[in-house]
């Protein structure tokens, strides 16, 4: 069996050793106020003090005086109701912020691996800290803690959302994935794919969830406001096709590890290029449409079709990664073997990318994920671990 108990060992011990340096060498830039922590510390701030969301030149000034100064500020954009959670952060300096965030994330990523650790039964027999281990040990999950940013807490949702589902409870899974809009352009792909599998349940409870939670953005910046937002996201994603626009609104294709950072880098975002990734995406999505009902599978979707998506949001594949795994030490056939041999190999390729690789070739991450993608809807998982009970 090529998970062995030394084996692991050794081998996520030498990954957990490569996470702490990462996080060492990241650690100035968090101290200094260029994490990705500013951009939430002050939509707390702005939003906790009335001023307005999603205006450049306020967030540019609330970001410089409140964090350190920059020619150009970090554009806010997740939904409004996000800022709720960053308002008591934002009771303190930016530094003391960041540490509780900080430790907010640890615990998240505890409580995700909690979560998932009666559907990990193998990993568990195997070596009871090995769970854990796991999560503590895959690059993008430091580089999402170390940053500031929200992955983790995703992370916890779509474990969360899985567990539901597995109790038989659609319903509460749909509300969960709505907790998930924070980053909407990963949630939308896998309840769209739940929608064309006809979960109904699952999908009544994302949208109960998600106009609950879209009444509350209204209510936050009112209805102008939001349909501001609204264009803006059009317009920053247009604006990104120029150098001025990457600095601008810090969106950068070539550090995108999906469908779209793959196509537009090589493409040079040439028009045809915008149109292989529609397609490309198409594909993706009918594919896994044709594939039994399954959270993982829609989840490895979401991130390959996304439209903006970075390293550290690929700490969401703990979990299809973490089942993988757990679904090798419960038997040692031959295809088992094989993905779970790919999805150690995967785990390697996000250390090294993300402590030795340049960030313009993050793009090319998008091919072992999309490996992942297929190798995953390919095989073929047992029931009772890997899909939702029939509604």
């Amino acid at each position: 069996m090529f998970l062995t108990k030394e084996r692991i060992r050794l081998y996520l011990g030498g990954l957990l050793l490569l996470q702490i340096l990462l996080c060492v060498r990241l650690y100035p830039f968090a101290r200094e106020g260029k994490s990705d922590f500013r951009t939430f510390y002050t939509a707390g701030h702005m939003l906790r003090t009335g001023d307005p969301l999603y205006n450049y030149r306020a967030e540019l000034s609330a970001q410089s005086a409140l964090v350190s100064p920059n020619l150009y500020a970090l554009p806010f954009m997740s939904p409004p109701f996000t800022a709720l959670v960053f308002v008591p952060l934002s009771l303190g300096s930016y530094w003391s912020g960041y540490l509780l965030f900080f430790a907010l994330n640890l615990c998240f990523a505890a409580l995700a691996a909690s979560i998932l650790r009666p559907h990990l039964g193998s990993l568990h027999a195997r070596w009871r800290p090995l769970t854990l281990l796991l999560f503590l040990s895959f690059m993008p999950l430091g580089i999402a803690l170390t940053l500031g940013q929200l992955s983790i807490i995703l992370l916890f949702l779509y474990c969360a959302t899985f567990a539901a589902i597995q109790s038989e409870k659609p319903f509460l899974a749909g509300i969960f994935l709505s907790l998930a809009l924070i980053k909407f352009q990963i949630a939308l792909p896998v309840a769209l794919l739940f929608l064309l599998w006809r979960q109904w349940q699952f999908i009544a409870g994302f949208l109960t969830g998600a106009s609950v939670l879209t009444l509350i953005s209204v209510l936050i910046t009112g209805p102008t406001a939001f349909a501001t937002y609204l264009r803006s996201l059009l317009f920053m994603s247009h604006a990104s096709s120029s150098a001025a626009g990457d600095s601008r609104y810090g969106i950068f294709p070539e550090q995108m590890p999906n469908l779209y950072g793959l196509v537009h880098t090589i493409s040079h975002g040439a028009t045809w290029g915008l149109t292989l990734t529609i397609l490309c995406s198409l594909v993706v999505i009918l594919w896994a449409a044709t594939r039994k009902p399954s959270l993982p599978l829609a989840l490895l979707a979401g991130l390959l079709v996304s439209y903006h998506l970075y390293l550290y949001d690929l700490t969401l594949l703990l979990l299809p990664i973490s089942l993988v795994f757990n679904r090798n030490t419960e038997s040692a056939q031959p295809g088992r073997e094989k993905s779970a041999l790919y999805a150690s190999l995967f785990f390697v390729l996000a250390s090294l990318w993300g402590s030795a690789i340049r960030f313009d070739y993050h793009y090319l991450v998008a091919i072992p994920v999309a490996i992942l993608f297929a190798s995953f809807s390919t095989s073929t998982p047992q029931p009772s671990a890997w899909h939702p009970a029939p509604q």
